[in-house]
């Protein structure tokens, strides 16, 4: 699934236990933070977890932590330096500031020492933040005309969640079709942002390009760093917002209530069944690279796909895989970012059934370069909705997961190259969104 590696800096790691102590042993501490690093670049997750404080051992095994290295090096390549660049003390542990270097990127990590027994007792990582100089600007895609629409701040839902959006809207006297954007897994911006790439603006200028109103917003996980992970299911991350968004496309003037589409992209994809359900009525689906299997079977699949990991470190990867499936790992243990209980929670719904029943034209696209969401996941949405003539499916051969074309073996070092949603995939969702006309009474909004 896309961004699995925001949510995974978002939704870990670990609890800053602190306790008073006295002077640091500042070099000590030090070398205990050279020697986590080196045991995580050498794979050995048993030597990192060897010194974590009773907290950090109960919240953090050596095959948890074997987890999210095997993401992040899945992303950013192998484990090449890093250097401490701040130090200091916070209620009595040693506080270290790391810029870890790897083959494709750099990530911010700080580390917790207590000074007295050189015990670890925090580990966080997150991304580091560039200068502005540096960041990539989010520039009109080439088949976007900036003179046929404008855009308008707005807010989605209610207190305690609102949310910050945008709506571009066709210049002239509507009213227009319209769609809901529900971005992927993660704690994702309006845009999408993945690296330069800035997916949902590329769709809502290009779609209002051509007469359609585009509504899209900050997800929850992104806007409330608050949340608590334990308790939060695709409910409270994809489903609540994107019914409220669809309500405040229902209250625009400029917008043909009768013509708004939801359209969803990877996770987003997946769930985009279950917000037109619950938003009833609505026109239509448009699914950008909907997973069909179990999400843990994705990951152990992409990480095979990659090769990262040792045999032994993707056969534990697979077990705890297996685990989940059969519903036997505790539902707060981790894995990949997430509490068993969240995929205890997608495996609960049956959104291709949901799907078949809402009697409504949907639109299935799929990258052919995409080594996430791949054909596997694709027939299953077909097997489950064969023989409805409204379902349509179209693959395109040489776009990745972000719908940018591409060339050679996909990875996610091209992520971050950066680039445009394909103008075949604007054209696409443009002529599903014609041709799919007619009022949808026959879908009864939910009791």
């Amino acid at each position: 699934m896309p961004n699995l590696r925001t949510l995974l800096l978002a939704a870990i790691l670990v609890l800053e236990a602190v306790m008073s102590g006295s002077i640091p042993a500042i070099a000590s501490a030090d070398n205990r933070v050279d020697e986590l690093f080196s045991a995580l670049r050498d794979g050995k997750f048993s030597d990192a977890t060897a010194h974590f404080d009773p907290t950090m051992k109960a919240a953090l095994s050596a095959d948890q932590l074997s987890q999210v290295w095997l993401q992040i090096v899945a992303t950013d390549g192998k484990l090449e330096n890093w250097k401490v660049m701040q130090h200091g003390m916070l209620a009595g542990t040693d506080v270290f500031s790391v810029v870890v270097a790897f083959e494709r990127g750099k990530l911010m990590a700080t580390v917790s020492v207590r000074p007295q027994t050189r015990e670890i007792a925090g580990l966080y990582f997150k991304p580091l933040p560039t200068e502005p100089a540096a960041s990539s600007p989010a520039t009109s895609p080439p088949y976007a005309d900036v003179a046929k629409f404008h855009s308008e701040a707005v807010t989605v839902g209610e207190d305690p969640w609102k949310l910050r959006g945008t709506l571009t809207i066709p210049n002239g006297s509507g009213p227009f079709p319209a769609v809901v954007l529900l971005a992927g897994s993660g704690p994702q911006d309006r845009d999408e942002t993945i690296g330069p790439n800035h997916v949902f603006k590329d769709l809502a200028e290009g779609l209002s390009t051509r007469g359609i109103v585009v509504l899209r917003y900050d997800k929850r996980t992104y806007a409330y760093k608050t949340l608590d992970p334990q308790t939060t299911t695709v409910k409270e991350e994809v489903i609540d917002d994107g019914v409220a968004a669809v309500k405040l496309l229902r209250a625009r003037a400029e917008v043909a209530h009768d013509r708004i589409f939801v359209v969803g992209h990877s996770l987003g994809a997946m769930m985009a069944p279950e917000v037109a359900n619950q938003a009833a009525p609505v026109a239509g689906i448009v699914m950008l690279a909907p997973a069909g299997r179990q999400l843990p079977a994705v990951i152990v699949q992409q990480m095979r796909y990659l090769g990262q990991g040792s045999p032994k470190d993707l056969a534990d990867l697979e077990r705890q895989a297996d685990e989940i499936s059969a519903h036997k790992m505790p539902p707060a243990q981790y894995f990949f970012g997430a509490p068993a209980s969240y995929y205890y929670d997608l495996d609960a719904r049956d959104e291709v059934a949901l799907a078949r029943n809402l009697n409504l034209p949907i639109l299935i696209l799929h990258g052919g370069r995409d080594y996430q969401v791949i054909d596997t996941d694709i027939r299953h949405w077909q097997n489950g909705l064969k023989g409805d003539a409204r379902v349509k499916v179209e693959t395109f051969p040489s776009l990745n997961h972000l719908f940018i074309a591409g060339a050679g073996k996909p990875g996610p070092a091209e992520y971050n190259t950066p680039g445009h949603v394909d103008g075949v995939v604007i054209g696409a969702i443009a002529s599903f969104i014609a041709n799919a006309g007619g009022s949808p009474s026959s879908q009864a909004a939910p009791n």
